[in-house]
């Protein structure tokens, strides 16, 4: 029974280096895997990204321009349609008493 007693697993010593080994593992699997995904990576042009950078905001700035027109543009159309709807209404009542 002394004998079944003492293989009753692996002795402290042992699971640290199983530990350490485990964790060198991973770390050289995470290292392999970050290199195959990393070297067909195509190489970024700085300056090329600056002019796409340069030419979005461009078409940003002008895209909020055209916003603003349009707002500009529709807060006149619905005055006019306010002011359109109170003469409509004055007409109406104007023709009612001529009845």
């Amino acid at each position: 029974m002394a004998d079944d007693e003492s293989s009753n697993g692996l002795s402290g010593w042992a699971g640290v280096a199983l530990g350490r080994m485990w964790a060198e593992h991973d770390r050289s699997v995470g290292e392999t895997l970050t290199w195959f995904a990393n070297r067909n990576r195509r190489q970024i042009d700085p300056a090329a990204l600056l002019a796409q950078n340069q030419s979005l905001a461009a078409e940003n700035a002008q895209l909020r321009q055209e916003l603003a027109d349009y707002k500009r543009n529709y807060a006149e159309l619905d005055a006019w349609a306010r002011r359109a709807e109170r003469q409509i209404a004055q007409l109406e009542q104007l023709n009612q008493k001529n009845r």
